[in-house]
């Protein structure tokens, strides 16, 4: 069997690429979501440089909401199913890593990088005698969200295991500082990819003849939908031209429409689901708006800024505030605080010329989170991983 199927050396851009390697990733799924989005893009932008890339979920491949390049080694374990009884259970946990692990070792990769705690533990565990490099990476805020107790201390045993961690802001990367030796630690933020020429058709109806304020995530407690409902109904509950609409799926579906209706909301508040292009939608859109309690590094608040958008966000733990210059390119409020949402919506609802200026300088974002930029970055901590100098 040819792991590195696809690849052909003699074909690669040698003159584009100091060192063309063999690149391992690794996620649980890609199903859909911020995570996900970004390594899905790491691969795809290593796969036009030429180098080897293979890209390992538990998930099974056929459940993959982000396309790969051609050449791309895709390899989908189909080990997230339901289980019956503790011994199941422990069987598949104790498979995502002896299976990965024997992948790995047939790959022989230059590095290995895993996404997300739970993930990144594994595959430490499965490397653990391999001596691959392994550079793991945190994609959510580590204080404020909530893991199991065991998780979260094997989390601080086995990160200084790796090669690196990554983190996606200071404050974040301050939490690893704690457990990691401080040189291992590395701040690397999310990228943003420039719009799409041809976004193609919305995929949800709209109200055609109302404005539009956007927002989008799974629907969770951590997302804050119920405060972002609660700041609309005061805002414009009584702008009947203006609409709300909350695209993602998630276990708050059924509080969420409990509030809705609450305040008699029904009509102006649209759950859709989730949709796996949100760009014909926030096109569409007058407003985006991100009311999370915390963050890793919002990837949706940058593409709503991409193509254009006036944005309001939470100041939340971690992310907004190192993305948006409050009253330059976006509006910062106080987290948790409903009626300061509701006034920055309530703002902007009124005030086009406002919406206009704050629109002419969001696509700015390109240039500070662009993607040839970040990854950059990415390639420079993957040379010191290995060892290798350009």
């Amino acid at each position: 069997m040819n792991l590195w199927r696809g690849w052909n050396a003699s074909s690669a851009p040698w003159g584009a690429v100091p060192d063309l390697m063999k690149i391992a990733l690794i996620i649980g799924t890609l199903r859909g979501g911020g995570a996900e989005r970004i390594m899905s893009g790491m691969a795809n932008h290593w796969l036009s440089q030429g180098h080897a890339v293979t890209l390992i979920t538990h998930d099974a491949q056929e459940r993959d909401s982000y396309p790969l390049e051609p050449g791309a080694n895709r390899i989908g374990l189909d080990l997230t199913g339901p289980t019956q009884g503790p011994l199941q259970t422990l069987g598949q946990r104790v498979r995502r890593i002896t299976v990965p692990r024997g992948i790995i070792r047939t790959l022989r990769p230059d590095v290995v990088i895993s996404f997300t705690y739970m993930t990144s533990c594994e595959t430490i565990i499965a490397l653990w005698d391999t001596g691959i490099p392994l550079i793991v990476s945190e994609r959510n805020n580590p204080v404020a969200q909530r893991i199991p107790t065991f998780w979260g201390v094997l989390r601080t045993l086995l990160y200084p295991r790796s090669r690196a961690v990554v983190m996606q802001t200071e404050k974040a990367a301050a939490w690893a500082r704690r457990y990691v030796d401080k040189g291992r630690v590395h701040v690397i933020p999310n990228f943003v990819e420039a719009p799409t020429p041809s976004p193609g058709l919305c995929p949800i109806d709209l109200p055609g003849t109302r404005h539009l304020v956007a927002a989008a995530g799974r629907l969770t407690h951590q997302k804050g939908f119920d405060l972002l409902v609660e700041a609309f109904s005061r805002a414009a509950g009584d702008r009947s031209d203006w609409s709300l609409v909350i695209l993602g799926e998630g276990e708050d579906r059924r509080l969420l429409q409990d509030l809705i209706s609450r305040l008699s909301l029904d009509d102006r508040v649209l759950l859709p689901g989730r949709i796996q292009n949100l760009e014909p939608v926030l096109r569409r859109s007058d407003i985006f708006v991100l009311s999370s309690r915390y963050e890793g590094f919002p990837n949706v608040l940058m593409e709503a800024m991409a193509l254009g958008l006036p944005v309001i966000s939470t100041d939340c733990p971690y992310g907004p505030g190192d993305i948006i210059r409050h009253g330059h390119d976006g509006i910062l409020v106080p987290n948790q605080d409903v009626q300061a949402l509701a006034n920055a919506m309530g703002a902007l609802i009124e005030d086009e010329g406002e919406r206009r200026r704050l629109a002419a300088q969001s696509a700015s974002v390109l240039d500070r989170f662009g993607k040839d930029a970040i990854m950059h970055q990415w390639e420079k901590l993957i040379e010191s991983a290995v060892g290798r100098h350009s």
